[in-house]
């Protein structure tokens, strides 16, 4: 918190820094979003994937209307929400964009990018499978947060 005001735009880049963590680290971030969120609704009011920028928005309204925490439980808020409720459009998002949402690391987000840019759009699922170094399964289990 910088003089009562969250800056988002930090907090998403701190997020994508530490994307890698491990599951004692999801579990703390999940923490934070749920008493951050939780102080004034239930956590389970998330009704759906948002892009990035939505829930940047999001969590700026609710600072707005008065949700407060420290720097470090809005940088584990919007980790949590990044990994678990963001969508992202394959085909122009960046690589720190898609990285936490496939949940996979910078140089296998950069080979997305790379193979998007050398071959043009992804049209499918099965397209995006096919990069060495992506784990289908991951991508079956997420394939409802990817936009084509």
């Amino acid at each position: 918190m910088v003089g009562g005001r969250l800056i988002i735009g930090t907090a998403v880049v701190s997020c994508r820094i530490v994307l890698g963590q491990s599951s004692k680290e999801d579990v703390g971030d999940k923490r934070a979003f749920e008493a951050v969120c939780g102080s004034c609704h239930t956590a389970g009011l998330v009704a759906g994937f948002r892009s990035e920028p939505e829930w940047v928005e999001t969590v700026q309204q609710m600072v707005r209307l008065g949700a407060r925490a420290s720097d470090e439980q809005f940088d584990r808020l919007m980790r949590f929400l990044l990994r678990t409720w963001t969508k992202v459009k394959i085909n122009s998002a960046t690589a720190p964009e898609i990285a936490p949402v496939l949940d996979i690391g910078d140089a296998a987000a950069e080979d997305v990018v790379k193979r998007r840019t050398e071959l043009g759009s992804f049209k499918s699922l099965d397209q995006l499978k096919k990069i060495p170094g992506l784990d289908p399964a991951k991508l079956e289990a997420r394939k409802d947060r990817i936009i084509f």
